[in-house]
């Protein structure tokens, strides 16, 4: 629901694949790379209710991507 994309015939291969990057700058980067390369941006980044920040797209071959910064995981 978070990407915004109707729900299909349920598959095996119906299911988001998730980058962690570092910063909350390097998702808004990934995601205007994604886009430059062909990617359909189907959920800007933005702040989630439960601390993360992400984003989401599908590339060219269908695939769905979720690319998040986690505050926790920046913790020593």
């Amino acid at each position: 629901k978070d990407a915004r994309r109707k729900m299909g015939v349920p598959s095996a291969t119906e299911f988001s694949i998730g980058q962690l990057v570092d910063t909350k700058k390097g998702v808004d980067s990934v995601i205007r790379s994604a886009a430059a390369a062909g990617a359909v941006i189907t959920d800007e980044p933005h702040e989630r209710p439960w601390g993360i920040y992400s984003g989401y797209f599908q590339d060219p071959d269908g695939h769905l991507w979720e690319i998040l910064w986690n505050p926790d995981s920046s913790a020593p």
